[in-house]
């Protein structure tokens, strides 16, 4: 496997991966909503929104054998941004999703400790996420420093130092 910066080209793999992010559960129970619909929901919508236009984005997208398997990004946002996630503007807002044929072999762990170590080179202090508690990938952003810094109701909001 390989990890690269991600690239303007990778655009249509962020969005799938945003999908696959977002609509984990809805997916994982056989009733996805559709593709182009559900990206469209401005909430949704607005996390790639002119991605690498805005200062600060940064994204990771981990390959293998020429194939894109999962990506991880961060953003920094304002309070008028609203998104999920977010706890001040000097705290990038993570994203992170691994194709479901690839997922409980590393490759998340990969690339948040990619995004973590790049986060730290540019002297970010911290990086935030929002997890469902029943998402089993709360387990791995503990192991990897995520604490919990927020709870609010099914999900937690979660915050590593860096």
């Amino acid at each position: 496997m390989l990890l690269r910066k991600s690239q303007p080209s990778d655009m249509p793999f962020l969005r799938d991966m945003l999908y696959q992010g977002v609509y984990w559960r809805a997916i994982a129970n056989d009733t996805p909503p559709a593709f182009e619909q559900a990206l469209a929901d401005p909430q949704v919508a607005k996390a790639l929104a002119g991605w690498g236009e805005c200062a600060g984005d940064q994204g990771v997208v981990a390959v293998h054998n020429s194939i894109p398997i999962g990506a991880a990004w961060y953003r920094f946002w304002t309070d008028e941004d609203n998104i999920r996630g977010y706890i001040e503007e000097d705290t990038p807002a993570l994203i992170i999703a691994v194709h479901s044929d690839y997922r409980d072999r590393g490759v998340g762990k990969q690339l948040l400790e990619w995004l973590v170590e790049h986060a730290a080179s540019q002297g970010i202090g911290k990086i935030s996420l929002m997890v469902a508690k029943d998402n089993q990938a709360i387990n791995l952003y503990r192991k990897c420093g995520f604490t919990e810094h927020a709870d609010t109701g099914a999900s937690v909001l979660m915050l590593r130092t860096l």
